[in-house]
């Protein structure tokens, strides 16, 4: 069960950000970006993993990145929370930021092309991603407030959804999201409160589990225009 769940008062709308799961260039370090690569084996069992985990759970919508190996994991999870397929919201705005000219490369190859420290041509500034991220999100709370959301995403979304509503305190550089983690904002008016980040109880005692502990924590800022 979603932590703070039976606190929820008619004013308030939850957005819970779920990552996709793993795929093939997420094993191999690649910069996914826009690239559309499906969910490997282990990302399907992932997938399987946050579905049981919200199984039984209330959800009054499931809005989705169009992007294949998001749309698996919010299919998956309508599977067990019973919203059919077609009622799955896809946005074109919660796609990943866009790596430009680096889609595609590992650290080592990005280095070579640019070197380690150089710019990459085309690449979704964190200051274009953190407006398009935030515009989203205002969006969809808009459209479903007082109800629970599920926001099926990437790493990159929910980072810059972190930067701006923790005010730096977490987010790009800080937190490394896990695939299949949950992390909860509660929406009251204009004061957006991170109710956890990065939580991946399902995951604990399976082949998933974190070596480390994730960065959890929570914290309040009001959204900014």
């Amino acid at each position: 069960m979603i932590e703070h769940q039976e606190t929820q008062t008619a004013e308030d709308t939850i957005l819970c950000l779920v990552r996709h799961g793993e795929t093939a260039w997420n094993a191999e370090r690649r910069m996914q970006g826009r690239s559309d690569i499906p969910l490997n084996d282990r990302g399907m069992r992932q997938a399987v993993l946050v579905a049981g985990r919200l199984d039984g759970t209330e959800w009054d919508a499931i809005v989705s990145s169009p992007l294949v190996r998001v749309m698996a994991v919010a299919q998956a999870i309508g599977r067990a929370i019973r919203i059919p397929e077609g009622r799955i919201e896809p946005r074109d705005d919660l796609v990943e930021r866009s790596f430009g000219d680096a889609e595609g490369m590992t650290l080592a190859e990005r280095t070579e092309a640019f070197g380690l420290d150089g710019a990459i041509p085309n690449i979704e500034t964190y200051e274009d991603l953190d407006a398009r991220v935030m515009n989203a999100l205002t969006e969809i709370e808009a459209q479903h407030r007082g109800k629970r959301v599920l926001v099926v995403a990437h790493g990159g979304v929910i980072n810059a959804a972190l930067e701006q509503i923790s005010d730096g305190e977490h987010g790009h550089g800080k937190s490394f999201i896990l695939n299949v983690s949950l992390t909860t904002i509660r929406v009251n008016g204009a004061e957006w409160t991170l109710e956890s980040i990065n939580d991946a109880e399902h995951l604990m005692g399976t082949e998933f589990e974190p070596l480390e502990a994730p960065v959890t924590g929570s914290g309040q800022a009001s959204v900014r225009g």
